[in-house]
């Protein structure tokens, strides 16, 4: 059965309005923002521990090389807390498989303490050191 010539009018009519219907939106989206974009503060002092002055763009840069040695510090301690988690989860699988004794246990343990514990120092020592110059 053939549609009729009425029906294939309407359609065409309704899919040229529906294109004309978007070119506001269209026009509207393509045209560019004029906002002001807002200055980013600089996270401190700079790597000789002096105030950073605006438009002093060298300081800029060596006070935020000095936030990312932060942030890398932090994501070093947190993957080291992660692992030492993980690998305590695993023992304490061995160790409820009776696969490991408890001595085993309490060894790995106290090894993890020891050594998170020393990476926390060192990581605070050198923030320290950092802050300070």
């Amino acid at each position: 059965m053939k549609p009729s010539p009425f029906l294939n009018t309407l359609r065409a009519a309704r899919s040229k309005i529906s294109y004309w219907a978007l070119v506001p939106a269209v026009a509207l989206m393509c045209s560019p923002a004029f906002a002001a974009l807002p200055t980013m503060p600089t996270p401190g002092t700079d790597m000789n521990g002096n105030a950073v002055v605006a438009g002093d763009w060298l300081g800029s840069m060596s006070a935020w090389f000095k936030a990312g040695l932060v942030i890398f510090g932090l994501i070093i301690l947190g993957f080291m807390f992660m692992k030492v988690v993980g690998g305590a989860v695993t023992k304490w699988g061995e160790y409820t498989k009776g696969r490991a004794d408890i001595g085993d246990l309490k060894e790995y343990m106290i090894m993890a303490i020891v050594i998170v514990g020393f990476a926390i120092l060192m990581i605070t020592y050198a923030f320290q050191v950092i802050g300070q110059t």
